[in-house]
């Protein structure tokens, strides 16, 4: 019995024409190869699972290869049979073998001329790791190897690489495969191995996948034998927490039921899928929403998701703003980078997440106030609502038009007798004979607000208040820049825009900041009254009063 072998390595293309997703290189090398105008150093770089090793090894094969096709080894010629196992091919791991140390012995040895290939070839992956010591004692060997030595770097972290050793290369970018051509190489490779998978679990693979084959090559090599092997199969095997428990949490984000969407995490949690899946799932499905809004003519391009998917895209597109998106995006990224290093258990961090994305209130991040903002502006106040009912004088009743007029007769001044204030008892149970208008409590209070006097002036002490203001809430004050402050007695009246009216009416935190602030200048408590005003305001400061009062 034959030892078994895994799927990458058994179906590694030995030939260019069968590297997938990289035409842009392959048919440059291939020409390089016929024409005979092959370089002495290359630089690979992409990420992982694109082909970077594969290449590299094609091209040493088929600079030796005796009867090369178009530019492709042949595969049956001696040099060509024994390609895996010359000397003269040099494959050094740079994770592992990364000192100054190494790179000397590889320089002492680069001097021998090849025993059985045309040249000798060093393939040095993840070049990167080398330290800077290794990279100098490399400098002068790659500016200038002998002519029978060749050099093929590999990294997936080109901004690691001195600038010296980028300039003395080749440089080669691999891209990320696209998810149908891994689909078509996985319908082949599961063809060849006799797997009984359907299409939609090699599209889940593929989409798992992000671009690597390698990697999804490993995730096919879990159903190696299998038969009949769905999408939900897959999702099991794979960890993947699907797109039912993904969809129903965006409905209810979409929603903002936080009650459902806590009952949905503590679903998927009690089965064991993975947090930071979930996160990673519940961002690219915002990703697809985000792009759906800003490119809706494209969406069969740019969204990879089944049509079901989409349909469900579709219905809750109208309840996110642009803004709720970004908002939404912020909070899933900041959950995942909190998966990986927060104290806090998994579970209560994706709790924590939810009601967050549910309500924007929890988040004092710029994301969310525009979210919050944006919520303000879609839904306009309506002005004729809002104002007060007019007050029509009471109709009189035909008795009282009938009834004759009598003219209270009101003695002249000069006539009235004099009047001795003494002589008159006060009783001590009645009432008075006027009472000032109850004011409002400075927060919460549901009697009406007392109106401006004409006769009021304008608060001289106001522009300190906003400095204070400014020191405890940078929001707050960036809503009260335009507004004005009136004080009469221990009533503070602040006429405000509608918006910054709304806003901070409808938050009694924000109230009690103003409450405080104005009560710490003026030194003792003041009631608040906001008022609106659509006029054209100036920021009051200090600077405005030559008298501070």
């Amino acid at each position: 019995m034959s030892q078994y072998m895994a799927l990458y390595r058994k179906y590694r293309p030995s030939v260019f024409a069968d590297v997938v997703g990289q035409d842009h290189i392959t048919k440059v090398l291939r020409s390089e190869i016929m024409q005979g105008a092959v370089s002495h150093a290359y630089l690979f770089c992409g990420s992982r699972g694109t082909g970077k090793t594969t290449c590299a090894k094609i091209l040493a094969k088929a600079i030796s290869c005796e009867n090369p096709k178009d530019g492709d080894p042949c595969g049956i010629c001696e040099k060509c049979k024994s390609f895996e196992n010359s000397f003269d091919i040099v494959e050094m791991d740079a994770a592992s073998n990364n000192g100054v140390d190494d790179v000397r012995e590889l320089r002492e040895k680069i001097n021998f001329m090849p025993v059985e290939m045309k040249r000798r070839v060093y393939i040095i992956d993840e070049v990167h790791m080398l330290s800077i010591g290794a990279f100098n004692a490399l400098l002068k060997t790659l500016e200038e190897p002998p002519e029978h030595a060749m050099f093929i770097l590999a990294t997936t972290e080109l901004n690691k690489i001195p600038a010296t050793i980028l300039s003395r290369c080749k440089r080669f970018d691999f891209h990320r495969i696209s998810a149908d051509d891994i689909v078509k190489r996985l319908e082949y490779i599961a063809k060849e191995e006799n797997i009984g998978i359907d299409k939609d679990a090699l599209k889940l693979i593929s989409v798992l996948a992000t671009g690597a084959m390698r990697d999804a090559l490993s995730m096919l090599e879990l159903f190696v034998g299998g038969k009949d092997i769905t999408r939900e199969v897959a999702e099991k095997s794979l960890g993947v927490v699907g797109n039912e428990v993904v969809l129903r949490l965006l409905r209810q984000i979409a929603d903002k039921d936080a009650k459902g969407a806590l009952e949905t995490v503590s679903d998927s949690y009690n089965s064991s899928k993975d947090p930071g899946i979930l996160c990673s799932e519940l961002g690219d499905i915002l990703r697809d929403l985000l792009v759906m809004k800003y490119a809706s003519t494209s969406v069969s391009v740019l969204v990879d998701k089944s049509s079901d998917v989409i349909e469900v895209l579709r219905d809750v597109e109208d309840k996110f703003t642009p803004e709720r998106l970004l908002y939404c995006t912020e909070i899933v990224e900041n959950a995942v980078s909190k998966l990986a290093r927060s104290g806090l258990s998994r579970r209560t961090v994706l709790e924590i997440m939810v009601m967050r994305l549910c309500d924007s209130r929890l988040s004092s991040s710029p994301e969310a106030m525009l979210e919050r903002i944006s919520a303000l502006e879609s839904a306009p106040r309506s002005v004729a609502a809002s104002a007060p009912a007019p007050v029509t004088p009471k109709a009189e009743t035909k008795a009282e038009s009938e009834a004759p007029k009598v003219q209270e007769e009101v003695p002249a001044f000069d006539d009235a007798p004099p009047f001795d204030f003494d002589d008159v008892p006060v009783p001590t149970d009645a009432p008075p004979a006027f009472s000032e208008p109850e004011l409002p409590k400075p927060l919460g209070s549901d009697k009406p607000k007392p109106k401006l006097a004409d006769d009021i002036p304008e608060m001289i002490a106001y522009g300190d208040i906003l400095e204070e203001i400014k020191v405890q809430n940078m929001i707050l004050y960036s809503m009260l820049t335009d507004s004005r402050g009136y004080l009469d007695n221990d009533v503070m009246t602040v006429k405000v825009n509608p918006m910054a009216l709304f806003m901070i009416d409808s938050d009694n935190a924000m109230k009690q900041v103003v409450v405080d602030c104005a009560s710490k200048i003026l030194g003792y408590p003041v009631t608040l009254n906001l008022v609106e005003d659509g006029g054209d305001n100036k920021k009051k400061t200090n600077d405005d009063f030559p008298f501070f009062g």
